[in-house]
């Protein structure tokens, strides 16, 4: 182990007394020392980050070695912070992250969510995923409400009551975890494989019915995506300002233009709900294929 006395060295006092000091070999000072008083702790030590906040020492070594523990203490944190970070890109082997926004949009039915979301450093509000689900979560409604949380439920295996998870923004920014293989649904057609018409999927290169991609995957078809069938209409988020479709009439006095607040993602039914507030009264809500964007 380093003697800690080999990894610091003074610099020049200033003309108030106080001593820089040097910790392996830094271009910068870890903070100063200096001497106040003749009592039984005369030295006071004050590392760069103390903000006017040291701290007493019997001698001017000891005062310097607090300055090299600081400086430890500091790396270990920045580590922890610099792992907490990485852990979100780093989804467990066979999944990875998925986005809010992508899971509805393309109707994904088994996610793992975020089920621990500690802040990374402090409560700055940036949070990094610490456990997920230990199952996946068969999801039926995704809602994004006024204030950025989004409200998710659903079902678990087993006899489990109703799942429901209630994220904060910086929650929901970590996503969730699905399958690395996960299919993704594309059109409606004819199967390669059993010439059956219906929903095709694609997983890999390869694209087939849902019973044939099921079977090939082995899962259930019932869990399969099920992409929103809006009839290309745009994907709303709050926030946005949507224009009521149809004609304007003389003496009509509901607002033509509003604000969306609220939007529901029915994943089994592929279905969307909107929020609208028009300024005049409570949100109303809205089918996507109702609303126009606002020129």
């Amino acid at each position: 182990m380093t003697d800690i006395k080999t990894r610091y060295r003074y610099g020049k006092p200033d003309d108030k007394g106080c001593t820089p000091v040097y910790v392996d070999g830094a271009a910068e000072p870890a903070g100063h020392v200096r001497k106040l008083s003749r009592g039984s702790s005369p030295w006071w030590s004050e590392s760069a980050g103390d903000r006017g906040a040291g701290s007493h020492h019997t001698s001017k070594h000891a005062a310097a070695e607090r300055l090299v523990r600081m400086v430890d203490i500091r790396a270990q944190v920045d580590r922890t912070i610099t792992g907490r970070r990485a852990r979100r890109i780093q989804a467990p082997a066979g999944w990875r992250f998925a986005s809010w926004t992508e899971i509805e949009r393309e109707g994904y039915r088994q996610v793992r969510p975020v089920h621990r979301a500690p802040y990374v450093y402090g409560d700055e509000g940036e949070r990094y995923p610490d456990t997920f689900a230990d199952q996946p979560v068969t999801l039926t409604r995704v809602t994004t409400l006024h204030n950025g949380r989004v409200v998710i439920s659903g079902t678990e295996p087993g006899d489990r009551p109703p799942y429901v998870l209630l994220m904060d923004p910086a929650h929901v920014a970590l996503g969730a975890l699905v399958r690395e293989q996960e299919p993704r649904y594309i059109a409606q057609g004819q199967c390669a494989g059993c010439e059956q018409n219906g929903p095709l999927y694609q997983a890999g290169t390869r694209l087939g019915c849902a019973a044939c991609t099921a079977a090939e995957l082995g899962v259930s078809a019932a869990d399969l995506p099920a992409a929103v069938d809006d009839d290309g209409a745009v994907w709303w988020s709050v926030g946005d300002t949507v224009r009521r479709k149809g004609e304007i009439h003389d003496g009509d006095t509901e607002p033509e233009t509003g604000r969306v607040t609220e939007t529901e993602t029915f994943i089994a039914e592929r279905s969307r709900r909107i929020a609208v507030d028009f300024g005049d009264r409570w949100p109303v809500r809205w089918q996507p294929a109702g609303l126009a964007p606002v020129a």
